[in-house]
């Protein structure tokens, strides 16, 4: 009596569905593409203060690392990284959007080796606000290429420059 006609998909269905898949296709590797573009083409940094200037000198009482971390993992590839983590706290009276912090790798009490990674940088691509006076600001870094000779028994980091915003 009351029967009702299961509703068939009409023509312009499966064409609106590939039209969809194609153009969201096309938009997902175009974000991807720009995303690689703006990376590794960042302009160098200038104007950092390090050991020696004056300025860092009277400065890096006022700027610290709170509650460093480090940790030993592996990447999904099987190999092998190590994470840096800290908070960075800001106690003076100068805004600071870049720092940079050396990374030291110690069999037992023997260095073995040192690099300098940045830790907060400026730019688009990071869309890291400087740091403003009493704040603090936490960072995570990754290091995939380790000294060979390393035996991963210690690893420190420290601040190793530092760059104030203009007035």
């Amino acid at each position: 009596m009351f029967e009702s006609k299961a509703a068939g998909r009409s023509s312009h269905f499966w064409r609106l569905i590939i039209a969809s898949a194609a153009i969201l296709a096309v938009v997902l590797s175009a974000v991807v593409f720009l995303l690689q573009q703006s990376g590794p083409g960042e302009a160098p940094l200038t104007g950092i203060l390090r050991k020696g200037d004056p300025d860092y000198q009277w400065y890096k009482k006022y700027i610290r690392l709170k509650e460093p971390q480090v940790k030993m993992t592996s990447s999904f590839s099987g190999n092998r990284l190590v994470l840096f983590s800290a908070i960075i706290e800001n106690r003076g009276e100068r805004k600071v959007d870049v720092v940079e912090v050396g990374l030291s790798f110690f069999n037992y009490d023997d260095l073995v080796s040192t690099t300098v990674k940045t830790a907060i940088r400026p730019g688009a691509a990071s869309r890291t606000p400087p740091i403003e006076t009493f704040e603090e600001r936490g960072f995570t870094l990754y290091l995939e290429d380790l000294p060979e000779e390393w035996l991963a028994l210690h690893a420190e980091m420290a601040i190793h420059g530092i760059r104030f915003v203009d007035f």
